[in-house]
Protein backbone atom coordinates (compact mmCIF):
# COMPACT_ATOMS: atom_id res chain seq x y z
CA UNK A 1 0.00 0.00 0.00
CA UNK A 2 1.31 3.82 -1.08
CA UNK A 3 2.11 6.11 2.01
CA UNK A 4 -0.15 9.03 1.62
CA UNK A 5 1.66 11.42 4.07
CA UNK A 6 4.54 11.99 2.27
CA UNK A 7 2.97 13.04 -1.19
CA UNK A 8 3.33 16.23 -2.60
CA UNK A 9 2.71 18.02 -5.94
CA UNK A 10 5.95 18.66 -7.41
CA UNK A 11 5.52 21.48 -9.62
CA UNK A 12 8.11 20.80 -11.54
CA UNK A 13 6.58 17.76 -13.11
CA UNK A 14 3.35 18.41 -12.09
CA UNK A 15 2.29 15.11 -10.61
CA UNK A 16 1.65 14.02 -6.78
CA UNK A 17 5.18 12.61 -5.93
CA UNK A 18 6.61 10.64 -2.42
CA UNK A 19 9.04 13.08 -1.10
CA UNK A 20 11.64 11.80 1.50
CA UNK A 21 14.70 13.76 3.55
CA UNK A 22 17.23 11.65 2.47
CA UNK A 23 18.33 8.95 -0.11
CA UNK A 24 18.85 6.32 2.29
CA UNK A 25 14.98 6.78 3.67
CA UNK A 26 13.96 6.80 -0.20
CA UNK A 27 15.79 3.73 -0.93
CA UNK A 28 15.02 1.78 2.64
CA UNK A 29 11.55 2.67 1.27
CA UNK A 30 11.65 1.32 -2.16
CA UNK A 31 13.45 -2.25 -1.01
CA UNK A 32 10.37 -2.70 2.06
CA UNK A 33 7.43 -1.61 -0.46
CA UNK A 34 8.80 -2.20 -3.54
CA UNK A 35 6.73 -5.54 -4.78
CA UNK A 36 3.44 -4.24 -2.62
CA UNK A 37 3.28 -1.22 -4.17
CA UNK A 38 4.19 -3.04 -8.07
CA UNK A 39 1.44 -5.70 -7.06
CA UNK A 40 -0.99 -2.74 -6.42
CA UNK A 41 -0.22 -0.44 -9.99
CA UNK A 42 2.13 -2.24 -11.82
CA UNK A 43 4.86 -0.05 -11.09
CA UNK A 44 7.68 -1.01 -9.33
CA UNK A 45 9.94 1.83 -7.88
CA UNK A 46 13.65 0.68 -8.99
CA UNK A 47 15.59 4.11 -7.61
CA UNK A 48 15.65 7.48 -6.16
CA UNK A 49 16.27 10.70 -7.36
CA UNK A 50 17.31 14.27 -6.81
CA UNK A 51 14.74 16.83 -7.06
CA UNK A 52 16.02 20.01 -6.98
CA UNK A 53 12.67 21.82 -7.08
CA UNK A 54 11.05 20.20 -4.04
CA UNK A 55 14.32 19.68 -2.17
CA UNK A 56 14.00 16.23 -1.57
CA UNK A 57 14.01 12.63 -3.08
CA UNK A 58 11.68 11.35 -5.27
CA UNK A 59 10.97 7.45 -6.73
CA UNK A 60 10.83 6.47 -9.87
CA UNK A 61 10.41 3.21 -11.82
CA UNK A 62 12.97 3.89 -14.82
CA UNK A 63 15.83 1.39 -14.60
CA UNK A 64 18.50 3.92 -15.56
CA UNK A 65 18.73 7.15 -14.94
CA UNK A 66 18.09 9.57 -18.10
CA UNK A 67 19.90 12.76 -18.43
CA UNK A 68 16.80 15.36 -18.80
CA UNK A 69 16.69 18.47 -17.11
CA UNK A 70 13.84 19.27 -14.95
CA UNK A 71 11.96 22.57 -15.62
CA UNK A 72 13.97 23.74 -12.43
CA UNK A 73 17.14 23.19 -14.19
CA UNK A 74 16.33 24.75 -17.45
CA UNK A 75 14.77 27.89 -15.45
CA UNK A 76 18.29 28.30 -13.32
CA UNK A 77 20.19 27.48 -16.66
CA UNK A 78 18.79 30.37 -18.32
CA UNK A 79 18.87 32.46 -15.08
CA UNK A 80 22.54 32.44 -14.97
CA UNK A 81 22.96 32.85 -18.88
CA UNK A 82 20.81 35.52 -18.47
CA UNK A 83 23.34 37.22 -15.76
CA UNK A 84 26.24 36.11 -17.68
CA UNK A 85 24.72 38.35 -20.80
CA UNK A 86 23.84 41.22 -17.89
CA UNK A 87 27.65 40.83 -16.94
CA UNK A 88 29.09 41.12 -19.97
CA UNK A 89 26.89 44.19 -21.16
CA UNK A 90 28.07 46.19 -18.16
CA UNK A 91 31.52 45.13 -18.85
CA UNK A 92 31.58 46.32 -22.63
CA UNK A 93 29.27 49.77 -21.68
CA UNK A 94 32.35 50.16 -19.16
CA UNK A 95 34.88 50.05 -21.71
CA UNK A 96 33.10 52.11 -23.89
CA UNK A 97 32.64 54.81 -21.16
CA UNK A 98 36.08 54.38 -20.67
CA UNK A 99 37.52 55.33 -24.06
CA UNK A 100 34.84 58.16 -24.32
CA UNK A 101 36.07 59.72 -21.32
CA UNK A 102 39.75 59.19 -22.08
CA UNK A 103 38.38 60.93 -25.29
CA UNK A 104 36.62 64.05 -23.25
CA UNK A 105 39.71 64.30 -21.32
CA UNK A 106 41.73 64.87 -24.87
CA UNK A 107 39.42 67.22 -25.93
CA UNK A 108 38.82 69.21 -23.16
CA UNK A 109 42.93 69.17 -22.70
CA UNK A 110 43.01 70.56 -26.47
CA UNK A 111 40.23 73.21 -26.02
CA UNK A 112 41.89 74.43 -22.49
CA UNK A 113 45.07 75.10 -24.92
CA UNK A 114 43.04 76.94 -27.69
CA UNK A 115 41.42 79.08 -25.09
CA UNK A 116 44.68 79.99 -23.98
CA UNK A 117 46.23 80.62 -27.27
CA UNK A 118 43.24 83.02 -27.63
CA UNK A 119 43.92 84.69 -24.48
CA UNK A 120 47.30 85.59 -26.33
CA UNK A 121 45.91 86.84 -29.24
CA UNK A 122 45.26 90.57 -30.47
CA UNK A 123 41.89 91.34 -29.52
CA UNK A 124 41.60 93.54 -33.01
CA UNK A 125 43.07 90.47 -34.82
CA UNK A 126 40.14 88.65 -37.50
CA UNK A 127 42.28 85.15 -36.50
CA UNK A 128 40.72 85.46 -32.66
CA UNK A 129 37.10 85.83 -34.05
CA UNK A 130 37.89 82.56 -36.46
CA UNK A 131 39.81 81.07 -33.77
CA UNK A 132 36.73 81.78 -30.99
CA UNK A 133 34.75 80.36 -33.68
CA UNK A 134 36.19 77.16 -33.52
CA UNK A 135 36.83 77.19 -29.16
CA UNK A 136 32.93 77.53 -29.73
CA UNK A 137 32.38 74.43 -32.03
CA UNK A 138 34.78 72.45 -30.30
CA UNK A 139 32.67 73.31 -27.03
CA UNK A 140 29.56 72.06 -28.87
CA UNK A 141 31.40 68.52 -29.41
CA UNK A 142 32.34 68.34 -26.14
CA UNK A 143 28.83 68.81 -24.40
CA UNK A 144 27.82 65.39 -26.63
CA UNK A 145 30.07 63.50 -23.90
CA UNK A 146 28.53 65.32 -20.93
CA UNK A 147 27.24 61.14 -20.48
CA UNK A 148 30.87 60.30 -19.66
CA UNK A 149 32.00 63.37 -17.74
CA UNK A 150 34.43 62.58 -15.02
CA UNK A 151 35.53 63.58 -11.65
CA UNK A 152 36.41 67.46 -12.43
CA UNK A 153 35.52 67.83 -15.75
CA UNK A 154 32.19 70.01 -15.36
CA UNK A 155 34.68 72.40 -13.41
CA UNK A 156 36.95 72.27 -16.20
CA UNK A 157 34.73 72.87 -18.86
CA UNK A 158 32.84 75.70 -16.83
CA UNK A 159 36.46 77.31 -16.58
CA UNK A 160 36.92 77.22 -20.57
CA UNK A 161 33.48 78.94 -20.99
CA UNK A 162 33.93 81.79 -18.45
CA UNK A 163 37.00 81.93 -20.36
CA UNK A 164 35.54 82.54 -23.71
CA UNK A 165 32.90 85.36 -22.30
CA UNK A 166 36.27 87.14 -20.80
CA UNK A 167 37.69 87.02 -24.55
CA UNK A 168 33.85 87.99 -26.48
CA UNK A 169 33.82 90.77 -24.09
CA UNK A 170 37.09 92.20 -24.49
CA UNK A 171 36.22 92.02 -28.80
CA UNK A 172 32.95 93.82 -28.27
Amino acid sequence: MKPTKNRVLCKDCGKYKMLFESEKKANTFIKFNGNEIEAESGYKPERSYYCIYCGGWHLTSQKEYIEIKSKTEILLEKYNEEKERKAKLLQEEKLITEKKQRELKKMIASLEKDVNKLQLLDTNSINLEIALQTVANKLEKIKEYKKYSFKGSNKRIKDVQEKIMIIKCKIA
